[in-house]
């Protein structure tokens, strides 16, 4: 989720506080409101993934034959 998207339903969710009667319901809103502004503060300070270096494998020799050596 990005920090926009996280801001957006974090003011949905005031929005929905002003509107409703109860207290109760308010204020958990407003709980859930803050919980997505701190995520939306956390991804803000996430850095970017960057590429990582290719991972380089050296290919391994199968036994096609017994060896007659043993």
């Amino acid at each position: 989720m990005t920090p926009q998207f996280l801001r957006a339903e974090a003011a949905r969710f005031r929005g929905m506080a002003e509107v409703t009667e109860r207290e109760a319901s308010k204020q958990r809103l407003l709980a859930m409101a803050l919980d997505y502004e701190s995520k939306a503060e956390t991804a803000d300070g996430l850095a970017e993934p960057q590429p990582a270096d290719p991972i380089k494998l050296k290919p391994r020799k199968t036994a096609k034959q017994p060896s007659s050596a043993v």
